[in-house]
């Protein structure tokens, strides 16, 4: 693949940082072409997007370096080399929807709401970004003979040179696409709790995190009980939270039709 997008002199452009920005601001173009029919002015759209932006970077490379603390002990200085990889998606999630919480009680909007406006364009930004992830040769998948894999021989990849090895970088982007369409087109859908958007694409993207997983080669961090990784640990977590807030969003939203028929 090709790690290396290009050279300024002594400035080398980086594919994934390249390709995580650019998931960056398709997502936040996204929600701002998306901002209008939620009555939000796109200056509140941009300053949440930047508070997300930054909490989510700052949470994705804690979690990697805490995962990877053994190696980062002795290197302290390449905690900062965000562009070169190293990020661990769910420590994003987690810090940039507590800014967000916080942002938004600020400004005293919708929560639900938000969070339903956000979600297509967090898939859409995830798709691009395993492009980059691919580019690198992070987050790569373990051996395979299979005909759907790919040999890297970059030596400036993080993966494994000369070895078929599963795709599961393209198998991610493909996936968090399909997502990207579905929650789109069911945001465009009247009848649904605030909210349901939300929670259904993050129980749908939990199970399948939890999945690929299996498929994944590079350094998952510490086994938890001999058998799972921290990001489906995580995963078995958020499943059962929205399959739980699912529960009461639907037992509320249909308690006034009930209450009607009665």
């Amino acid at each position: 693949m090709c790690p290396e997008l290009f050279d300024l002199g002594p400035i080398s452009i980086k594919t994934y940082g390249f390709f995580v920005a650019l998931g960056f601001l398709a997502g936040i173009y996204y929600i701002s072409r998306q901002a209008s029919r939620y009555f939000i002015s796109i200056e509140t759209i941009l300053d949440l997007c930047l508070y997300v932006l930054v909490s989510g970077l700052l949470g994705a490379r804690a979690l990697y370096v805490a995962l990877n603390w053994a190696f980062y002990r002795n290197n302290l200085v390449e905690i900062l080399f965000i562009w070169s990889g190293g990020l661990v998606l769910y420590g994003g999630v987690i810090t940039a929807l507590l800014a967000g919480i916080f942002y938004v009680k600020k400004k005293n909007l919708e929560f639900y709401k938000m969070l339903d406006l956000f979600t297509p364009a967090f898939f859409l930004g995830l798709a691009i970004g395993r492009i980059g992830c691919l580019s690198a040769g992070c987050c790569y998948g373990k051996p395979t003979t299979s005909l759907l894999g790919i040999v890297f021989t970059n030596q400036g990849s993080f993966a494994p040179l000369n070895v078929r090895l599963h795709p599961v970088q393209v198998y991610e982007s493909l996936f968090c696409f399909l997502l990207f369409a579905g929650a789109h087109y069911l945001n465009n859908r009247e009848k649904k709790p605030d909210g349901a958007v939300f929670f259904v694409f993050l129980a749908l993207y939990s199970g399948w995190r939890f999945f690929i997983e299996f498929f994944r080669g590079d350094d998952r961090g510490p086994v938890i009980s001999g058998a799972i990784s921290p990001s489906q640990f995580i995963s078995i977590i958020l499943m059962l939270i929205s399959m739980g807030v699912l529960f009461y969003l639907w037992k509320k939203n249909s308690k006034p039709h009930s209450q009607t028929s009665a």
